[in-house]
């Protein structure tokens, strides 16, 4: 299948997937950041790129059908490298 193909198959799931949606919020929520986004990256020529993108929608598609939540899944970015243990201070004073 052709990338201009898969593009299109993918948006018309992602607004199938809306039109179905019970909560009327959030199915005006999926119609209107498919749109967008889709707009948004409508120039797009880099062929790894536009795979990226087409994954990613794929990957939130399903998301949002497993676990019935249509908004993108936060990400949290902690630095492990900054946490420490408590007891790890207190290791100098143990001689």
């Amino acid at each position: 299948m052709s990338r201009h193909k898969q593009v299109i198959y993918m948006y018309r799931s992602i607004l199938r997937v809306a039109n179905s949606w019970e909560n009327i919020n959030q199915k005006e929520d999926i119609r209107n950041e498919c749109r967008n986004t889709f707009q948004k990256y409508k120039d797009l020529e880099d062929n790894e790129e536009i795979d990226s993108k087409i994954e990613e929608a794929r990957a939130r598609l399903l998301l949002a059908l497993h676990y019935k939540i249509p908004y993108e899944k936060k990400k949290y970015n902690l630095h492990l490298n900054t946490m420490k243990p408590s007891n790890e201070q207190d290791e100098s004073n143990i001689n």
